[in-house]
């Protein structure tokens, strides 16, 4: 389906649809830069943040792990993955994307051209299926969508934004590996230039502006302009707007992630909810769950995509209201008296139990979390005669073994000494802490790249010099910039 079927009866050549806006509609202009068309702007604000060219292990995206070649997920007969929903299958171009995207790493680090073609596979389809607004490619979802499982449903067609950029970044790489002279550059090109029409109701659109923001949206209602303003799908969308710029170094691509960027960083304090997790979107403030933990890998590349300290501190802050999801382990038990506590979902305490230990016990746990309107950490103590209660974290008393929830900054960051650590530690494969002599006075500027919980205690790892690989207590350095 084309504009055209939808009653615009001109016809557009690529370079008009990146420069020209609808009639009647204003289109999208960064405040202070150039116009992206001649038409009256509408403004967003814009930082000028500095735009880095990435080494593979800073990159959105990146992993390093191998898929199966026995795909387990939803797909059809082509090997193209789907949704299952009531009993039929639907095309569903984010995860589409994700997992061509997830495939080319696996090429990446095998050189399986099965895992390339499977990739192919994947942006064919999404190629086969797009709808068209004048030059700009658009994924269509075909199934209706209750947000958030509530009464707001989106009937079909609806689009998203961080389809867009997830197609974006998969059409970018398989041209930087099979060759820029292919129709994936082709598709790379037609899907930037979604980025740059103007919001629309009933038509295909994705990008507006809200409070001066330029939001890159991940449901954008088919019928009105507005949406969901979720973070999560705003910042992936605009990592597909770094890779284009990565291959295009066009300087329009360039403006609207500055836009994109300048949102995440001025928005992040509304997302945000202190001491708890974060929120998944604006529109209807729901909490994010298991996006709390995406939210904070997502402020670590837009930390090295932009070089900007105040996206480490803010994945710090974001970790330290609430820790990272999937954490496991072993947890030692010291002598002593320890209470086990079962809560409901508004942390009201609905059962205790009191064990008494005579020597140090160790017990398997398969969560770390926190416990709402409780402090502190706790463990899902899954074996032992607390198993099925929850234990929190005290050091020195009950707490994980060895390194735990880490997170890295995928570009080391500065600190300086605040307070002279006596002791740096070395963390053996085994969870072995090992203390050593520290060399470090207050005043002294170091680098760290990686921050995480050793026996219970919060600290960074030192990236650089005398004691690079070793650890030093959270509390004994200040955070103050980029390596």
């Amino acid at each position: 389906m084309t504009e055209e079927l939808l009653g615009a009866r001109r016809s557009w050549s690529r370079r008009q649809v990146l420069t020209v806006a609808a009639a009647g509609a204003a289109p999208l202009v960064a405040t202070g830069a150039a116009k992206l068309s001649a038409e009256s702007p509408v403004k967003f604000r814009s930082d000028p943040f500095e735009i880095r060219d990435l080494p593979q292990g800073q990159r959105p995206y990146y992993s390093g792990v191998r898929l199966p070649l026995v795909d387990t997920g939803t797909h059809d007969e082509h090997g193209v993955r789907m949704a299952l929903l009531t009993g039929k299958l639907y095309d569903h171009p984010v995860a589409q994307a994700q997992y061509g995207i997830n495939l080319l790493e696996s090429y990446r680090v095998t050189g399986d051209q099965v895992y390339l073609k499977r990739a192919m596979a994947q942006a064919q389809r999404l190629i086969d299926r797009r709808v068209v607004r004048r030059d700009a490619w658009f994924y269509p979802y075909r199934f209706r969508h209750a947000m958030h499982r509530g009464t707001d449903v989106y009937e079909t067609p609806w689009y998203s934004m961080m389809a867009q950029g997830q197609a974006m970044s998969l059409f970018v790489r398989l041209a930087q590996i099979v060759g820029e002279r292919t129709h994936w550059r082709q598709a790379a090109d037609s899907t930037f230039a979604s980025y740059l029409l103007p919001p629309v109701g009933g038509l295909p659109w994705g990008v507006y502006v809200k409070d001066g923001l330029l939001w890159l949206e991940e449901y954008a209602h088919p019928t009105r302009v507005r949406g969901d303003q979720t973070y999560n799908g705003h910042v992936f969308s605009a990592f597909g707007l770094w890779d284009y710029w990565s291959l295009s170094r066009d300087a329009r691509a360039r403006q609207m992630l500055q836009g994109a960027i300048t949102t995440a960083r001025d928005a992040h304090h509304l997302v945000r909810t202190r001491q708890w997790r974060s929120r998944y979107c604006l529109t209807h403030r729901k909490d994010a769950g298991m996006y709390h933990s995406t939210h904070i890998i997502q402020h670590a590349v837009l930390h090295a995509i932009t070089g900007d300290p105040t996206f480490a501190g803010i994945m710090d802050l974001f970790y330290s209201d609430h820790p990272t999801y999937g954490v496991s382990g072993t947890i030692r038990l010291a002598p002593g008296d320890h209470v086990g506590y079962k809560f409901d979902a508004s942390g009201t305490v609905l059962d205790r139990k009191r064990i008494s230990l005579t020597r140090p016990t160790e017990a398997a746990s398969t969560e770390r979390h926190k416990v709402m309107r409780q402090t502190g950490i706790w463990y899902d103590i899954s074996e032992g005669s607390l198993s099925g209660y929850l234990v929190q974290e005290i050091p020195g008393r009950s707490y994980q073994i060895g390194r735990a929830a880490p997170i890295g900054y995928r570009i080391p960051r500065s600190a300086v000494v605040v307070a002279a650590p006596g002791r740096a530690y070395s963390l053996d494969d085994a969870g072995k802490v090992t203390a050593v002599t520290a060399g470090l006075a207050v005043g002294d500027t170091v680098t760290v790249d990686l921050r995480a919980a050793i026996d219970g205690v919060q600290h960074y790892r030192l990236a650089a010099g005398p004691h690079e690989g070793q650890w030093v207590r959270l509390g004994t350095l200040r955070s103050v910039g980029t390596a």
